[in-house]
């Protein structure tokens, strides 16, 4: 695929980023339009095209600076490198799918799809592609077929990994190139030499191997001769009436369906688990304050300790209290200002536990064994804290006056409480008693 190919995908969805110019969008709701939208016509092309990498990667880059820049896709400026975001949230990541990883399971799922399909295009690549041969045995470095077919070629030595045959007749089983045996594909493990050593044609099936004629040989080798009592064993539990069967690797073990979410999880390189993540991304948090926490975390907030590192001269004292250095720790909740603010919302709760240290309040939104309408308040009110928080002090910044400390606090209050009678309204499960909790626990 050339890049007059591809181009038309690149514009839509640089397109559709131009069209979305409300400047007011949170970094949330940007993510969920690149959830919803943008990576949704990016796997209805990967559905059907094997992506080349180039295109993976404007697609990547336009995406990236739209998440961090709006619609004017600036390309400095990233929080969080891209290949971090594409984890899933347990591990740290916001659960968008590596594009890369996409192209390739869809990759797999075509060649999944010619393996068993009886469509028109199947029969066509039988005919003029494999010519009686199998898939598996046909050279990468081949001029027949599209590029297409070359890219899924390249692909075999993952699909292997996946795809074997449940052995019904064995008249639609290559012998040395499909995987019946729980060893693997024979060719591979035998090579070149097996196919004398056994006197069994390249082409010949299952079925072929098993009841053909041919003189059973003495082999020296034990891997010869298991495979050899192992072919006697299938050949006596051949049924002509019964079809070979194509099998995929899923979770659970070999079944009959091709599963998209499964195969990608199955292929993913997986991540250091973030604990913490659970106190982040949990039932009814709001997005926008979910994804500042989220930042906050990992430390990606411009706070002026960051900041200090790239401008020399910087001034980093906290503009909250005036008295120490802004860091993101100090900032949440060891600064005077702050510390109120986070007290007046949880000390009611904690009683003796209370603590305004970041990691000891890191460990409570982790604690899945909190009880449920304790837990909540405590994760929703951290979350709209930072989240207010941190508007105040750009605020600040931009040399606009400090709000007063018993204002702030009757908003964040006020926040929570919203958020509480939104959920009664809507009979949330489990939580209908939460605003009568969290007026018992007021200060």
């Amino acid at each position: 695929m050339k890049k007059q190919d591809y181009q038309h995908l690149v514009e839509r969805i640089r397109h559709k980023i131009n069209n979305w110019t409300c400047r007011f969008l949170s970094y949330a709701g940007r993510l969920q339009l690149i959830k919803a939208v943008l990576m949704s016509l990016v796997n209805f092309w990967a559905a059907v095209f094997r992506l080349p990498s180039q295109c993976i990667k404007e697609v990547e880059s336009l995406c990236s600076a739209f998440l961090w820049s709006g619609p004017e896709l600036k390309t400095t400026g990233a929080k969080v490198a891209w290949k971090d975001v594409c984890q899933l949230k347990s591990e740290g990541g916001l659960g968008i799918r590596s594009l890369k990883e996409v192209n390739k399971v869809y990759g797999l799922k075509l060649i999944w799809r010619m393996s068993t399909g009886k469509s028109l295009w199947c029969k066509w690549i039988e005919e003029n592609l494999l010519r009686k041969k199998s898939f598996w045995e046909v050279k990468s470095k081949t001029q027949t077929g599209s590029w297409m077919w070359r890219k899924l070629l390249k692909l075999r030595d993952i699909a292997k990994m996946f795809y074997m045959k449940e052995i019904g007749s064995g008249c639609h089983t290559f012998f040395w190139y499909d995987k019946w045996s729980d060893r693997g594909a024979l060719i591979d493990i035998l090579g070149e030499r097996g196919i004398i050593d056994m006197g069994i044609g390249r082409e010949a099936t299952v079925e072929e191997a098993s009841l053909s004629s041919r003189r059973k040989r003495r082999h020296r080798t034990e891997l010869l001769k298991d495979i050899e009592a192992e072919l006697t064993e299938v050949g006596n539990r051949l049924c002509i009436e019964k079809e070979d069967v194509s099998l995929w690797r899923r979770e659970s073990g070999y079944k009959q369906e091709f599963s998209t979410h499964e195969t990608w999880s199955i292929l993913r390189v997986t991540k250091t688990h973030h604990s913490w993540s659970r106190g982040v991304w949990f039932s009814q948090a709001t997005p926008k304050y979910a994804f500042m926490t989220w930042l906050a975390l990992l430390n990606r907030l411009s706070t002026m300790d960051r900041v200090a590192r790239w401008s020399q001269g910087a001034d980093t004292i906290c503009v909250l209290c005036k008295t120490a250095q802004e860091t993101r720790d100090h900032l949440f909740f060891e600064c005077s200002y702050s510390s109120q603010i986070w007290g007046s919302l949880v000390k009611g709760i904690l009683k003796e536990t209370y603590t305004n240290e970041w990691k000891d309040i890191v460990i409570w939104i982790s604690d899945e064994k909190m009880e449920r309408m304790r837990l909540f308040c405590i994760r929703y009110a951290f979350q709209i804290a930072l989240y207010t928080l941190w508007r105040e002090r750009n605020k600040v910044r931009h040399e606009e006056k400090l709000m007063p400390i018993e204002v702030l606090k009757k908003l964040v209050d006020k926040g929570v409480r919203n958020k509480l009678s939104l959920m009664r309204s809507k009979k949330v499960r489990g939580m209908e008693k939460e605003l009568q909790f969290w007026f018992s626990k007021r200060l």
